[in-house]
């Protein structure tokens, strides 16, 4: 009997992760993935039991790697570190969703969405975990009232929007420049800054006179 261990899945993803960049998902193969890490195609469904599993664990061990310790210290926020807490969110966020690889791995989902059901796997595991993880920060945000009631996970689409809105095209066109340190710093805080001015507690909503 074979023994799966956690270093060879980890070296199955490192090695698919490779394959699935240079070739792309539908170019991609089991057999070759299969022949660069050394065993069989039966190896690689002892871990993963399809091509497309297997490329989820990739993207999500990628996401994991990049924003696990951002979403520790966004949920670990309190009431003094809301803003802090959010540029700090953001500035990983545009680190992990600015990198070449990350962009290709979207353009894969992107171009196999419509031919079977990755786009929403791959959503639930990615996006959707990082929206839920944020809408439960803004939610308490909104209980403590320093940001005004409304739907957290609608609050959160529009953080993660403000976010990425200088470098969304990244996602969809080969851009070869990393992103510098400066420039995430920048895109980060305006996205903060526009964020808490459209949600602050105290703004005058349209159709409801100021206090005075």
């Amino acid at each position: 009997m074979k023994i799966r261990t956690e270093a060879r899945r980890d070296a199955i993803l490192q090695i698919a992760a490779e394959v699935f960049l240079e070739k792309g998902f539908e170019r991609a193969s089991m057999a070759e993935i299969a022949q660069k890490v050394g065993g069989s195609k039966a190896t690689l469904y002892g871990y993963f039991p399809s091509k497309e599993a297997l490329f989820l664990s990739v993207a999500e061990a990628e996401g994991q790697k990049q924003m696990e310790a951002a979403g520790a210290e966004l949920m670990s926020s309190g009431p003094a570190g809301l803003a802090p807490a959010l540029t700090r969110f953001a500035e990983a966020l545009l680190r992990f969703l600015g990198a070449e690889t990350t962009c290709a791995c979207h353009r894969m989902v992107i171009a196999e969405a419509g031919r079977s059901d990755i786009g929403n796997l791959f959503y639930e595991l990615g996006p959707k975990y990082g929206l839920d993880l944020i809408a439960d920060v803004l939610a308490g945000a909104m209980a403590r009232k320093e940001l005004r009631q409304t739907e957290p996970f609608v609050a959160a689409q529009h953080f993660v929007a403000l976010a990425i809105s200088e470098i969304q095209f990244r996602l969809f066109l080969r851009v070869q420049e990393p992103l510098a340190e400066e420039r995430i710093a920048a895109c980060a805080e305006r996205a903060v800054d526009a964020f808490l001015r459209a949600y602050a507690a105290d703004l005058p909503r349209p159709g409801r006179p100021s206090a005075r």
